[in-house]
């Protein structure tokens, strides 16, 4: 685990930096199971971000990306959540099949895809890895 704030390696069971003392805890000493930022080395994240918000965009850039970078363990993480966002895309499309009722539905899970790439480009770009709301927590690709 990295600290957000400076970049050092904090070990495992540390609650604080050793370096700038930055909490790995939210304000409420709880662990925020969705901001998985300090698992990835910060350098990685730098490196790789751009390259990470264009994998939101388009299936062929997925593909660029394990290419170009099939080590990095941040652009995997959000490879993962850019196909478990397809997976949902596609899930929406399949109900609108049912009438009325499936409308809504689809027509409500296409607006939280629209909603969810920006938050995946946005966040991949501010080198954050924390998980999108609802479908985050499914692994497809593994990044550990």
């Amino acid at each position: 685990m990295f600290c957000s704030k400076c970049g050092t390696q904090i070990p495992e069971n540390d609650h604080y930096c050793p370096t700038c003392g930055e909490p790995t805890f939210t304000k409420n000493n709880v662990p925020n199971e969705s901001d998985r930022t300090a698992m990835f080395d910060p350098e990685d994240a730098k490196r790789t971000n751009i390259l990470s918000a264009l994998c939101y965009l388009n299936f062929i850039f997925i593909i660029i990306a394990l290419l170009l970078e099939p080590n990095s363990k941040f652009l995997r993480y959000h490879i993962n959540q850019s196909l478990v966002l397809t997976v949902f895309g596609i899930l929406c499309g399949v109900v609108a099949i049912v009438p009325f009722i499936g409308w809504i539905v689809s027509a409500v899970g296409a607006i939280a895809c629209v909603v969810f790439t920006i938050m995946g480009v946005v966040r991949a770009f501010r080198c954050e890895a924390k998980d999108l709301p609802i479908i985050g927590k499914y692994v497809i690709v593994n990044y550990n």
